[in-house]
């Protein structure tokens, strides 16, 4: 995660920043509270993927091959 996306996660209450006194300084983000709730629907959108991971295999196939064959049409057309 790069230090924007985090510092906004942070903003928004969902992660908190802890940074380690140590050599080299090391930052830790933990998940708050709120951050907690996502978890759940996280999970059960990622199983849902692995569930269906030839279902949308087969629709990124597709998409591509007509995003192909939308710009050899374009190239054609005068």
């Amino acid at each position: 995660m790069d230090r924007k996306c985090a510092d906004q996660l942070e903003q928004a209450g969902l992660v908190s920043r802890h940074v380690q006194q140590i050599m080299p300084p090391s930052v830790e983000y933990r998940l708050t509270p709120a951050g907690q709730i996502f978890i759940e629907p996280i999970e059960m959108l990622y199983t849902w993927a692995i569930d269906h991971t030839t279902d949308l295999d087969t629709l990124t196939a597709q998409q591509a091959a007509g995003s192909t064959a939308q710009t050899a049409d374009a190239e054609e057309d005068p």
